[in-house]
């Protein structure tokens, strides 16, 4: 067995993919915004402000200051902020297989786990609706950029391990 073999037959160490996970979620985040930026583009609709009611939420409800950056600065940053930290938990259990996992199948899985845990973060903060109050339409344009982040993500995370 060779040495290129027997290196990606181990997992990585913690640190190591979480590392990893970072890039991977950067790189992830990267493609579902120019995805979204694609698509309100095509269709005339504008970005979702969530990400920077979610951020003026931390800012002033828990960090008891005023926000600092405009409302698109500060879309943009948790928009970022967000996507890039997720890669963190993606990181640590794909680089703790000893195989690695498929970039099709850890990339549907984990954009589809990031897009359920915003139905349950973002509810549950009342900044959006529960799920089955969208129609199909939305959700299925908002599942489609999440799959676009998982598999980007996954995408680098290979070709960084």
């Amino acid at each position: 067995m060779g040495t290129s073999s027997f290196v990606a037959r181990h997992s990585l160490n913690p640190v190591g993919a979480a590392v990893r996970g970072v890039v991977a979620g950067a790189a992830g985040t990267a493609l579902m915004t120019a995805a979204q930026t694609a698509y309100y583009k095509y269709t005339g609709s504008e970005s979702s402000s969530t990400p920077a009611e979610v951020g003026e939420r931390v800012i002033e409800g828990v960090l008891q200051r005023e926000v600092p950056v405009s409302e698109d600065a500060l879309n943009q940053g948790m928009h970022w902020a967000y996507g890039t930290s997720m890669g963190v938990p993606f990181g640590i259990v794909a680089g703790s297989r000893r195989e690695p996992a498929s970039v099709l199948g850890s990339g549907i899985a984990f954009g589809i786990a990031a897009w359920g845990a915003s139905q349950v973060e973002l509810p549950a903060m009342k900044l959006a609706p529960p799920p089955w109050e969208y129609s199909a339409s939305s959700l299925a344009t908002d599942v489609g950029f999440h799959l676009v982040y998982g598999l980007g993500a996954a995408l680098a995370f290979r070709v960084l391990r």
